[in-house]
């Protein structure tokens, strides 16, 4: 599949050392993935298949030749009039035969393959999709990783100073070994959850490198166009199983399986066809010099009476096949809406969440100025301070990890729908927009 991913916006892209837009990256990831590659190869290969079965509508020429040695041998029934010979055969002849009636069995299979070649297509739209989401799900964790190590660092310097003026004061005999211990403890677990977040960093850099294709450099914050966004869940929803490309793939399987359970009836009938034959032979069981030539226009009817009830076997088959495709599609249709009412919910929680964990982090930052300024004048421990210190990292970490979550929640809602290419204004390449319709 040579095509590439058009974006509505322009797009810069110049070099790896520029700034690595959302969109960009999924537009790369869409172009690079082999599952994406191996949706397509299999679109076109039932088109192909679709063409193949249109061709019964037009006239089939055959042509025959062969060329020989024969041996003959005449008896009249006396001996005396016998004729032995070795003879030169040729033969050579051409059919043309046009198809009338066969049951319907060409035509409903044309209109199979043309229902499983759209099947085809939006399928691998909806691996468009998921493709999408993966990449977003990993742009966005590779940036909260980032905002972490940051905070991490921010962390590890914070109590780095601490363990200063600590081993500064006890120097002065203003603190003891057992604070000094304690601080170096806990500039020891900042410096871990360092190593951690960086490491995090790595593997989630190590996953953009197999999604889109090359190294996460420079990735911005994306801006998200809430008004996107359904009003509701209902609407949510309804949205989804009206336009998700895996519902609608999944009816057109159902009207792919009738074709074929009718492609399968017309063994029932007759099949009717036109066929002009020309011959031309030489030497065929007659004496040197003996030219065979004949041509006719036939019209020609081929009858199975009985084929030992593999007809009927046939049909119920493909009967069972029409009430396999309707199981998939309910199926298919209770994941979307389960999809759909999980993201919406998410995202929803999440939203009341942030607020909570930012009044969180307020006044968590707030106790721990206070606890400073009483552990300066002799009110608080140093195990308090260092407390209170733990207590804003973690209301930072989970604030940040809360609103990057939120953010993934409301494209997890998009892709649902079936509508997260569509949010990032990534075209279809003219490849995917049927060549059926």
């Amino acid at each position: 599949m040579h095509s590439k991913f058009l974006l509505s916006s322009c797009l810069l892209m110049s070099g790896l050392s520029q700034a690595a837009s959302l969109e960009e990256s999924v537009a790369f990831a869409i172009d690079y993935s082999p599952e994406i590659l191996a949706q397509y190869s299999r679109y076109q290969s039932v088109v192909r298949d679709g063409d193949a079965a249109s061709g019964l509508y037009m006239p089939q020429v055959n042509l025959y030749a062969a060329a020989g040695y024969e041996e003959t041998r005449y008896n009249s029934g006396s001996k005396l009039d016998t004729d032995d010979r070795g003879l030169t055969r040729t033969e050579i002849g051409v059919k043309v035969s046009q198809l009338l009636f066969d049951g319907f069995k060409t035509t409903s299979n044309v209109d199979r393959l043309t229902f499983e070649a759209e099947a085809e297509r939006l399928t691998l739209i909806s691996r468009a999709e998921n493709v999408s989401l993966d990449v977003v799900r990993n742009y966005l964790d590779i940036l909260k990783a980032e905002t972490l190590l940051e905070l991490s660092k921010r962390n590890v310097k914070e109590h780095q100073e601490i363990y200063q003026d600590i081993q500064d004061k006890k120097s002065k005999g203003l603190s003891s070994n057992s604070d000094l211990a304690q601080i170096s403890a806990r500039v020891a677990t900042a410096q871990s959850s360092l190593i951690a977040a960086q490491n995090n960093l790595f593997d989630l850099q190590t996953q953009y490198l197999r999604l889109v294709g090359k190294p996460a450099v420079n990735l911005v914050y994306p801006r998200f166009d809430y008004a996107l966004l359904p009003s509701s869940s209902q609407v949510a929803l309804e949205q989804a199983v009206e336009n998700h490309p895996e519902i609608k793939a999944s009816l057109l399987d159902i009207d792919a399986a009738r074709k074929e359970m009718r492609r399968e009836k017309g063994d029932y009938y007759p099949e009717l066809k036109l066929e002009l034959h020309a011959n031309k032979n030489d030497n065929v069981s007659n004496p040197p010099g003996g030219v065979d030539e004949d041509a006719r226009l036939m019209l020609t009817m081929d009858y199975d009476l009985f084929n030992g009830f593999s007809t009927d076997s046939r049909v119920e088959s493909s009967a069972w096949r029409v009430e396999e495709a309707r199981a998939i599609r309910l199926r298919t249709e209770r994941e979307v809406r389960e999809g759909t009412q999980l993201a919406w919910n998410a995202y929803k929680m999440l939203e009341q969440q942030k607020s909570l964990l930012q009044q969180n982090v307020d006044a968590a930052k707030i106790a721990e100025l206070g606890y400073i300024q009483q552990f300066n004048v002799g009110r608080r421990s140093l195990l308090d301070v260092l407390d209170a210190k733990v207590e804003v990292f973690l209301a930072r970490r989970n604030f940040i990890s809360t609103e990057y979550d939120q953010t993934l929640a409301a494209y997890r809602v998009l892709n649902a729908m079936g509508m997260l290419t569509y949010a990032l204004r990534i075209e279809h390449p003219e490849e995917w927009q049927g060549e059926n319709k």
